[in-house]
């Protein structure tokens, strides 16, 4: 019973640090940023499942309207208990992946860990280079992992909890 109490008492106490309007204005330009580092490359998103997904899909849609192209999003999913041993990539095998730029997105960068396992993950393929683009960085790093593209940069304490909700369209980002 105490774990579900404070369950709500942390949605209770939660404050919106960045509304939908000031979510996409930031996803808008980070999607410009990585349409003017990459405009000559072939590039492949890949979203950290589930939020670093959702936000991979509305940054594709945001690269296309610049670039009049579209562009490919597959998933990446990390059992963050066992790393190791688990992580699946979405993609059909026929993908080529020789000269072509990965950006892996997420919602939420915290120590980097997460984001040291996916990009390990495409260290067999012949690419010309990984981006890292992360919505909010929490700037708590334990592993040596800068991402390329960040929305906002955060200072929190190691209590606090950053959560990004995506509903269709919007785009929400809770402190707790």
């Amino acid at each position: 019973m105490l774990e579900l109490s404070s369950y709500f008492s942390s949605i209770m106490n939660r404050r919106l640090i960045l509304d939908s309007r000031k979510a996409h204005q930031k996803l808008q330009r980070m999607a410009l940023q990585i349409y003017e580092h990459n405009m000559d490359a072939s590039v492949i998103l890949f979203g950290i499942e589930s939020g670093g997904y959702a936000v991979a899909q509305i940054l594709a849609g945001y690269l296309k309207d610049f670039a009049h192209k579209d562009f490919q999003v597959h998933s990446l999913k990390i059992n963050k208990v066992n790393p190791l041993a688990e992580v699946s990539i979405s993609f059909d095998s026929s993908l080529d992946f020789k000269d072509k730029t990965v950006i892996i997105i997420d919602d939420v960068q915290n120590s980097g860990r997460t984001m040291m396992y996916a990009i390990r993950s495409f260290l067999d393929y012949p690419l010309t280079s990984v981006q890292a683009c992360v919505l909010v960085d929490r700037a708590h790093p334990k592993f040596p992992v800068r991402c390329d593209y960040v929305g906002l940069s955060l200072s929190t304490t190691l209590q606090e909890h950053v959560q990004v909700e995506v509903n269709g369209d919007a785009v929400e980002v809770f402190l707790s």
